[in-house]
């Protein structure tokens, strides 16, 4: 099972544990060869964790260039809280996060001299249990699991980034289904203990608006952005919604702009204006909007894009990718699933995942640009 977070299968502290751990998923090999990218370009990923480790051995690179580049990687998941804080303190020591698993807590700051923010690191131990040997003699091992969660502390704002994963467990000797970590229990957990070092005053902004209010009348249909969408998620997964259910649904988007664009052909077309394709596609907006806001959307998906022309040829115009996210509005502050905490699900690839989120927000809030 291939699990995004650093599992300790019993690594001795200092050279041992520090190639495994680079050489986990918790580092990209991308990030990698940002630390040390000399004489690296045909080596496996195990490899150039080995010569990291070496040089980290010998001093040639410091822990901190390592902790630097590793924070800054992006990953999957992301939530913001805005406001200030008095301080960012010294808390535990981030570079023995690089040769024993530690314990519990918070690790920081970490520093980049050309940036006015900071960066911390909250580790969470997870006990895992799987199954191993052959089909007579199975037997149950344990392994150590290390979560970490990534906070970027800036002038106005910070951020929780992380990766999540699936898990095994055991009761009584018996492996259950895998399952995903509820990182929705732990993070609201972790934004209260930061701002209380912080003695910082954070809230979650309004993320519902700015998605669906915002953002929309500032990007839908106006040249020269692509805005997409992409997946919703409600109380119903139809049009017609049960105001009993208890269940989140997914509903599909397709059918959503295909009913809002025959509602708005019929209306224009009462109103005599059937060939207006700019008033049918306002139309249509209008009303994908007001379904996606009134009919329990609890997460909406979507990616924004727009066309860079640098000359009139086809050859000097390209597309630039400008945020893709799923956002989980936190509209069941008491729900037990994921719906309770305020989020994103972010991609990578061409939309740079968390951090290209994050940049693109804080942009739209004000905080950067």
């Amino acid at each position: 099972m291939d699990i995004s977070a650093f599992v300790d299968n019993g690594f001795s502290p200092g050279k041992e544990f520090r190639v495994k751990f680079l050489s986990s998923n918790e580092f990209t090999v991308d990030t990698l060869r940002k630390i040390i990218s000399s004489g690296t370009s045909h080596l496996r990923k195990d490899e150039i964790a080995t010569c990291l480790g070496n040089a980290l051995e010998k001093g040639d690179i410091t822990s901190e260039e390592v902790l630097l580049t590793y924070v800054k990687q992006p990953r999957k998941w992301l939530s913001i809280k805005l406001g200030k804080c008095d301080c960012t303190p010294n808390l535990n020591s981030s570079a023995t996060l690089l040769t024993e698993f530690g314990k519990d807590g918070w690790y920081g700051p970490i520093e980049d001299p050309s940036q006015c923010k900071k960066w911390y690191i909250r580790t969470y131990k997870i006990i895992d249990r799987i199954l191993t040997g052959s089909e007579d003699t199975n037997q149950v091992d344990k392994r150590d699991i290390r979560w970490a969660v990534i906070a970027e502390v800036g002038e106005e704002y910070t951020a929780l980034s992380w990766d999540g994963f699936t898990y095994s467990s055991t009761t009584k000797e018996r492996i259950d289904q895998t399952a995903q970590f509820p990182f929705w229990h732990h993070v609201p957990y972790f934004f209260d203990e930061l701002a209380n070092h912080c003695k910082a005053k954070w809230e979650h902004p309004n993320l519902h608006k700015l998605v669906l209010h915002d953002m929309w009348d500032k990007y839908l249909n106006k040249h020269p952005y692509k805005w997409k969408h992409l997946r919703i998620r409600a109380e119903a997964s139809g049009l017609a919604i049960n105001a009993h259910s208890s269940g989140v649904g997914e509903i599909d988007v397709r059918g959503l702009q295909a009913l809002s664009h025959h509602i708005a052909k019929s209306v224009v077309n009462t109103l005599d204006l059937d060939d207006d394709v700019e008033k049918i596609s306002n139309v249509e907006d209008a009303i994908l909007l007001i379904m996606i806001k009134e009919w329990g959307t609890k997460s909406y998906e979507f990616s924004l894009d727009t066309e860079v022309v640098l000359s009139d040829t086809e050859a000097e115009r390209f597309k630039k990718y400008l945020f893709k996210a799923h956002c989980y509005f936190g509209l069941k502050p008491n729900s037990k699933t994921q719906d309770s905490l305020q989020h994103l699900k972010c991609y990578s690839g061409y939309y740079g995942g968390s951090t290209s989120v994050l940049d693109f927000l804080l942009n739209e809030f004000g905080l950067r640009g």
